[in-house]
């Protein structure tokens, strides 16, 4: 009987982790695309990819309009998705499901245009987020290379798979939290 049961939680183990495994794929595949979609200023897709409430806060033109706003101010960003560090459990409420992914990237900003004296501006805002040590200046190009530990949420219907995400990092999302339950929010830390 001990022996059944030592199968039945080494069987449960093995599952559970391959079920991680398979997620941690999945949710790295769709930060590479997203990252490359917002690379390439595809901010349909962009938005598309994210969580639909999101629109409840801001209209997902207004979304558009203002990613579009950055690039015509002289903001031009981009990011370099490397890993993921790691996924939390999945945690079900109501209808849906969530995870938090903390992922590593390389995010560079190249200011120009309007923003091409804003540096001072803008370098005590990125080392405030990201930590002093992870922020580098290059005068002569007036761009930042950023280090960027980051976390994303990702919510799906109980019964799918289609993920959709909230950058839950910058403080202009703070907002955004609130559309997660807040006993989601703890088992998510």
């Amino acid at each position: 009987m001990k022996k059944i049961a030592a199968l039945i939680v080494l069987a449960l183990v093995f599952t559970t982790a391959f079920a991680q495994k398979n997620l941690k794929n999945r949710f790295e595949k769709d930060l590479i695309n997203y990252t490359t979609a917002f690379n390439n200023k595809e901010w349909n897709t962009v938005t598309d990819m994210m969580y639909p409430r999101i629109f409840e806060k801001m209209s997902k033109d207004n979304m558009i309009m203002l990613m579009e706003g950055m690039d015509n101010m002289g903001v031009k960003m981009t990011t370099d998705f490397k890993y993921i560090d790691r996924i939390s459990e999945v945690v079900e409420s109501g209808n849906e499901k969530y995870c938090k992914i903390h992922y590593y990237g390389v995010v560079k900003v190249k200011l120009s245009g309007l923003m091409s004296q804003g540096s001072g501006l803008v370098q005590p805002k990125f080392e405030q987020e990201f930590g002093k040590e992870n922020v580098k200046y290059n005068e002569e190009s007036n761009s930042f290379t950023i280090q960027a530990r980051r976390s994303m949420l990702a919510v799906a219907n109980k019964n799918s798979s289609n993920w959709k995400y909230i950058d839950i990092n910058s403080p202009q999302a703070k907002g955004l939290q609130t559309l997660i339950p807040e006993h989601v929010k703890r088992k998510l830390q």
